[in-house]
């Protein structure tokens, strides 16, 4: 198949993921990624578009989550000038920005269901037309498109087009958790451990068995995404030899047995709740230590920039420096 060293793994279920690239990447058909946040959809679009006929021009990103509900149709397929208030000049959008080549468009399941037909409209018809204007303009546009929802509860919901979703659906890719890819985490943890040290001064060159055994049972409800965080903060806080348990999250350390999923045990504990509320932690962790687990993760996102990291955290330089210090009379 392709070169797809970028995309570790070789588990079963991951193989046949990369065999599923491999087919539809040389169509020029629309392409769906479902998967839980953090499971790589980003990584296949790019695969998908560097084994496409279209990979000498760039591919082309928007996730529609991220844009202004009222600024996502302009975005899209552009606009005239004049087509509305502010609208001082013509606006070209990104499908005719991408045509010739990719446009990837990140949970599809926020797209306003307003401007799902004009979707389907163009997905049909490879045309666009822009707002306010009168004209179709031809489009020559590759789409992948990719959801962490459920599409078909979306539908039923009425929150998502049935016909968008049959469009879709044919080329379909869904990306294992990663607690179904177990098998993977070594060869996952020392590719993050690798990228990590080559980026940062530090000299950490190994991991030890105790903290794969961790990583082994942990449910790593963030996926791949949260492993490289987890391996990011280790890494800042192991500076040399290798990372041990010491070096990850509390919730990481303590194992537990097939954790339910939290909005589950809140009900086991209490059937007469009315609500069930999802929290992005276990249940008994503390406020201090939700806090240094931001602070760390942050930090080791940023690559250890700590100006960067109290910006994004919203607090003072020595505020950082002076929990920092903190953390390290702990260990």
């Amino acid at each position: 198949h392709g070169n797809y060293d970028h995309i570790i793994g070789e588990s079963t279920v991951h193989l046949k993921v990369l065999k599923r690239i491999d087919t539809f990447a040389k169509s020029s058909k629309t392409v769906l990624i479902s998967g839980e946040t953090g499971t790589g959809k980003e990584l296949v679009a790019h695969a998908l578009h560097a084994g496409s006929p279209c990979a000498m021009h760039p591919i082309v990103i928007v996730n529609c989550a991220e844009i202004a509900r009222n600024l996502i149709e302009s975005e899209l397929f552009g606009h005239e000038k004049g087509a509305f208030t502010g609208a001082d000049n013509q606006h070209i959008g990104l499908f005719e920005t991408a045509s010739g080549s990719t446009l990837f468009l990140d949970e599809i399941g926020e797209l306003p269901i307003r401007l799902q037909p004009k979707l389907l409209r163009v997905l049909q018809e490879n045309e666009i037309r822009r707002m306010g204007g009168t004209k179709q303009i031809p489009v020559s546009v590759r789409v992948l498109a990719s959801t962490n929802i459920d599409l078909i509860q979306a539908v039923e919901a009425g929150k998502f087009r049935r016909d968008l979703y049959e469009r879709l659906k044919p080329l379909h890719i869904e990306l294992p958790a990663l607690r179904d890819r177990r098998e993977d985490i070594p060869a996952l943890a020392r590719h993050f451990l690798k990228k990590e040290t080559n980026l940062s001064n530090q000299k950490v060159a190994d991991i030890n068995p105790e903290v794969l055994s961790l990583f082994d049972a942990y449910s790593w409800p963030g996926n791949i995404r949260e492993l490289e965080g987890v391996i990011g903060r280790a890494v800042l806080l192991a500076e040399e030899g290798e990372i041990l348990p010491h070096h990850l999250p509390k919730d990481v350390r303590t194992p537990q047995a097939a954790p339910l999923p939290l909005a589950d045990a809140t009900a086991a504990a209490n059937p007469n709740a009315t609500e069930r509320f999802m929290l992005p932690f276990p249940m008994g962790t503390t406020l201090k230590e939700i806090e240094k687990s931001a602070i760390l993760t942050t930090l080791a996102r940023e690559n250890g920039n700590r100006s960067k990291t109290a910006a994004v955290l919203g607090i003072s330089r020595p505020t950082l420096r002076a929990k920092l210090h903190a953390y390290e009379q702990e260990e």
